[in-house]
């Protein structure tokens, strides 16, 4: 869409989400999304050995893990005779994507400031690091799929499917959060499980979820998460692949 379209097209606040599925259907996914990511660990490990920890072959893992969860969301939503990406409010959105791109490197950079305000510590060889560092080939798979297929599957998972339910249970703003908290609970491994860094991507996962409650858009939410990674994953991958980084 150009410019003119989006001009063209009213801006108004989405309704609320009213899920057919409920803490079942949440169960199913997420119990399919672990195991998956179990048994692709499991078999990348029996067939490629210690080659399964490089970063791209990690990267390989998760998509497959990914695509079976999605598979058991079509497979639910199939039966229901619901369409999966539409049903979980993949659609364009009113708002510009440069505004919403904006308010993701806003987000970034309040983030950072978080960090300094938290005395967040600078951790050394965290499990992303060393994906990282295990290769040019790594950091360029990581990088990518870190600022494109990364972020809109989570935006699908977490604020398409799991918000609406815990919305429409708990209330607009308990629900964001709740789902916000799970997001960053799931992001502290691959940190050495810092609490900091917890706290601060919980938060920036709430901007994520009131994004999509406002547009009512998963495309939106997306599009504020991707330019949120840009930053970040660039510039760590390219300490990463500097000579003079650890």
């Amino acid at each position: 869409m150009t410019r003119e379209d989006y001009a063209a097209v009213p801006v108004f606040l989405a309704d609320p989400d009213v899920p057919f599925w409920g803490f079942g259907e949440v169960f199913v996914v997420l119990a399919t999304l672990f195991a998956a990511m179990a048994v692709s660990g499991n078999v990348a490990q029996a067939i490629l050995g210690e080659s399964a920890k490089i970063g791209y072959w990690a990267v390989v893992e998760e998509v497959a893990a990914y695509l079976l969860m999605l598979a058991a969301m079509k497979i639910i939503f199939f039966w229901q005779q619901k369409p999966l990406f539409r049903t979980l409010a993949w659609t364009k959105t009113a708002f510009f994507p440069q505004s919403l791109a904006a308010i993701g490197f806003a987000v970034f950079f309040l983030s950072v400031a978080l960090q300094l305000i938290l005395r967040t510590p600078e951790m050394q060889n965290t499990p992303f690091e060393k994906m990282l560092n295990s290769g040019l080939a790594s950091r360029l798979v990581i990088t990518v799929f870190g600022i494109t297929l990364g972020p809109a599957i989570e935006e699908l998972l977490f604020r398409g499917f799991l918000q609406p339910v815990l919305v429409s249970t708990a209330g607009v703003l308990p629900g964001i959060l709740i789902t916000a908290a799970t997001f960053g609970f799931m992001h502290l491994a691959q940190n050495s499980w810092q609490w900091q860094t917890g706290v601060i991507i919980t938060l920036v996962g709430f901007a994520f979820g009131m994004i999509r409650h406002v547009t009512g858009s998963t495309q939106a939410s997306t599009i504020a998460h991707v330019a949120y990674n840009t930053l970040p994953f660039l510039l760590t991958s390219f300490q990463a692949g500097h000579p003079n980084s650890k």
